[in-house]
């Protein structure tokens, strides 16, 4: 399949990606948008169809030349063929079906490291033909007239024009226009009926230092009242609850599903309540994501190390029976706070650690470092081994108030018998819960890469 090459990003750069909702200025805009959207997915599917048909001919007479799955050599492809298959192609940009190749280059490099056993995770299928109703609309441009108008208001991409930005480009457009920043591709998609634009960037990075560099916080994250527990560096508690437009908005969803699953599919009814559900999905994630980069951007510039705990998160839905249950751990949004720590520590001069997964921080006393093998899940508090010799020791570990250890590999020993000064990471699954103490067990943690 030939090695693939990865763009490398010149020292003293780093990768950036920016998001604008755009709109169609004219209605031929927006049939034309579509026909890209269109055009990628036959350039997909036609693509695919040629990679089986090679294999299946393969298949009964070995002696068939392979054909090659690379970018350039199905691009190739396409363009000897294109004529035949596809007279109207000069209607849409030559990025519509690049795109679309690419795309599938990729998905069979999946498939083929999944196979081999090359590629960690859940195995990887053999790529799928599109369909309009079952794939999402988009298209990436690498080349052509692509830009950000000094006007601040408006995109150009090729071919499609000038789109028009619903808010401000200027925290973009004010880094390419002194050079401080580079634009490599241009991503238009359609969510939830509205059309937005992804704009890949590497960025001139000035180090930066935190504002307490040599200070630690912790934070573990959670399904239940509280979203998040943060453990900071001055031995204080915070806890961050859901927000509370959130909660409102899933019960309006609920109400909303209900009510479209009365209605006859394809009557105006049915399209007016898909659009409701749809913007109360978009608003659900929008209060998401928003509460994510606010909470990470706070810690990121505040501390210098912070700890976070090594969920599974998939293996935490499939391990929950009830639906609901599996639900609110995909809502809750927690699997985005760890990727995100990890690039705004390393964008702000801090640095990310990670709690081992299996390490039995509920069944390990925060004061004696004492060991419960046999803790059940409806024993909520248990006495430490060193409650004489040490009364300052709380005489039970809460789950909910006093959590156990998780150690740290560079934190300062105390002096006096155990060094009980605890840092609460916190609880959060209300199975799970993390905390911090001051003594150094480096096998715990590893440091995580942006």
């Amino acid at each position: 399949m030939g090695a693939r090459q990865k763009f490398e990003i010149p020292e003293g750069w780093v990768a950036r990606g920016f998001r604008f909702e755009v709109e169609a200025t004219t209605a031929e805009q927006q049939e034309l948008i579509h026909q890209h959207f269109g055009a990628r997915r036959f350039a997909h599917n036609w693509a695919l169809a040629q990679v089986r048909a090679n294999l299946d001919a393969r298949a009964v007479d070995p002696a068939v030349p392979a054909l090659g799955w690379s970018l350039p050599a199905l691009r190739k492809a396409w363009n000897q063929a294109k004529q035949q298959v596809a007279p109207w192609w000069r209607e849409c940009s030559k990025e519509a079906y690049s795109s679309g190749i690419a795309d599938l280059v990729a998905a069979l490099h999946n498939w083929s490291d999944s196979k081999a056993g090359r590629r960690a995770g859940r195995r990887v299928g053999f790529p799928r033909f599109k369909a309009r109703h079952r794939d999402r609309g988009r298209v990436r441009f690498t080349t052509g007239a692509m830009r950000l108008e000094p006007d601040r208001r408006h995109l150009t991409l090729p071919v499609i024009g000038r789109l028009r930005s619903k808010e401000n480009t200027r925290r973009l457009q004010r880094l390419v226009a002194t050079g401080r920043a580079r634009i490599l591709s241009m991503t238009l998609s359609e969510h939830g009926g509205r059309l937005f634009v992804s704009v890949a960037t590497i960025v001139c990075h000035t180090p930066r230092t935190p504002a307490e560099p040599d200070a630690r916080c912790g934070i573990d994250l959670g399904i239940g009242h509280e979203w998040a527990v943060i453990a900071h560096d001055d031995d204080t508690i915070q806890r961050v609850a859901h927000p509370a437009p959130w909660a409102q908005t899933h019960m309006k969803r609920c109400r909303v599903a209900r009510q479209r699953s009365r209605r006859i599919v394809g009557s105006r009814g049915h399209r007016q309540v898909s659009a409701k559900l749809a913007a109360l999905d978009r608003r659900a994630a929008n209060l998401r994501t928003d509460q994510v980069h606010l909470l990470t951007t706070i810690l990121a510039r505040r501390y210098g190390t912070i700890v976070v705990e090594d969920l599974d998160i998939a293996a935490m839905g499939r391990a929950m029976g009830r639906r609901a249950f599996r639900r609110s751990v995909a809502r809750a949004g927690i699997g985005k706070v760890r990727p995100t720590l990890a690039y705004k520590t390393a964008q702000e001069g801090g640095r990310l650690l990670l709690a081992e997964r299996w390490f039995a921080s509920s069944k390990t006393h925060h004061g004696c470092g004492g060991y419960l093998a046999d803790l059940k899940l409806s024993q909520r508090a248990w006495a430490g081994a060193a409650l004489v010799a040490l009364p300052s020791i709380p005489q039970f570990l809460d789950r909910p108030d006093v959590p156990p250890p998780v150690y740290t590999p560079d934190w300062p020993t105390l002096a006096g018998a155990l060094g009980v000064a605890l840092v609460v990471v916190a609880l959060g699954l209300s199975l799970v819960v993390a905390g911090l103490v001051r003594k150094a067990r480096p096998e715990l943690l590893r440091e995580e890469e942006a």
